[in-house]
């Protein structure tokens, strides 16, 4: 079995799924929300609404979802003539996991949540676009609606546990919808390389064995493919060359043993395939702009 490069930088990254409060709301609506930090997961699981977000407006059916990848405002709701309440108004008096609008009329229903880490995740979105729809007519789209009426039955049930379970689900949500985008037309960087097999090949290589004195050459022959037409491939589906992955790759493992503090500079070096602190050093600094002691034990720099 081929290594995983998104397992490890999921792993690597600590990304979590934390399930927020959902919206209920009956008649029309709009409301405004003003994301913080991570990526915002929603799904529509009843009623049909619209998405305006980067200028952009997607129409949504029930069991649609879409995946905010990075900190942006939004608005969801189905009538435009209305000025959009703003979400710390409509979510202060949540109950049982539900705010609620009760205008009267058709009724509309998301369950949503956040993916949030203790360091910087800009390795994972980097590689996405800033908004990913999955479409609940798609396989996809029906395997994550078996999890959310999990979660929903989780949630209305309220049986001991149920936090856990639906946490756990909602990872397994972010999950699904990142790793679908590799196959769509919606995919960029190395998410969307994944889904060449030649090219995720040289990738797996990589992360499976990070310090190996990597070239070209050696990781085009992984490929099956020459040193031209391998070297043109991978930077036109990663967006980056071969080398210079590695070494993103390399210094992001770096920064993760930096921060955890109990393992020597030198021994990292040496780990992440460097021969030597300086030559480690020179290309930590070129890719972070700061020295790795400078890293050492401290969460506030990664």
């Amino acid at each position: 079995m081929n290594h995983d490069p998104l397992t490890d930088v999921l792993r690597l990254t600590r990304a979590e799924g934390v399930l927020s409060t959902g919206l209920r709301a009956t008649g029309a609506f709009a409301v405004r929300v003003q994301m913080k930090d991570g990526m915002k997961f929603n799904a529509l699981t009843r009623g049909s609404c619209f998405l305006d977000v980067a200028g952009t407006t997607f129409q949504l059916a029930q069991g649609d979802c879409f995946l905010l990848t990075r900190p942006q405002e939004f608005v969801i709701g189905n009538d435009r003539t209305l000025e959009p309440l703003s979400a710390d108004r409509v979510f202060a008096t949540a109950r049982s996991g539900f705010a609620e609008l009760n205008n009267g009329g058709p009724a509309v229903e998301f369950v949503g949540g956040r993916m949030t880490s203790d360091v910087s995740m800009d390795l994972l979105t980097s590689a996405l676009p800033p908004v990913l729809i999955m479409r609940g007519d798609t396989a996809d789209g029906r395997w994550v609606a078996g999890l959310l009426a999990r979660l929903r039955k989780e949630l209305v049930e309220e049986r001991p546990g149920a936090e856990v379970i639906a946490e756990r689900i909602m990872h397994m949500v972010f999950v699904q919808m990142i790793r679908s985008d590799a196959w769509t037309d919606q995919a960029t960087g190395w998410i969307a390389a994944l889904s060449d097999p030649r090219i995720s090949r040289a990738l797996s290589a990589i992360h499976r064995d990070p310090g190996h004195a990597w070239r070209v050459e050696s990781l085009a022959s992984a490929s099956g493919l020459s040193r031209s037409q391998f070297a043109a491939r991978f930077t036109r589906q990663v967006g980056e060359a071969p080398l210079e992955y590695l070494t993103r790759w390399r210094m992001a493992l770096a920064r993760n043993a930096l921060l955890e503090g109990r393992t020597s500079i030198a021994r990292i070096a040496s780990d992440v395939g460097y021969g030597s602190e300086a030559a480690f050093g020179a290309a930590y600094k070129r890719v972070y702009g700061i020295s790795p002691r400078r890293h050492v034990g401290s969460p506030q720099a990664i």
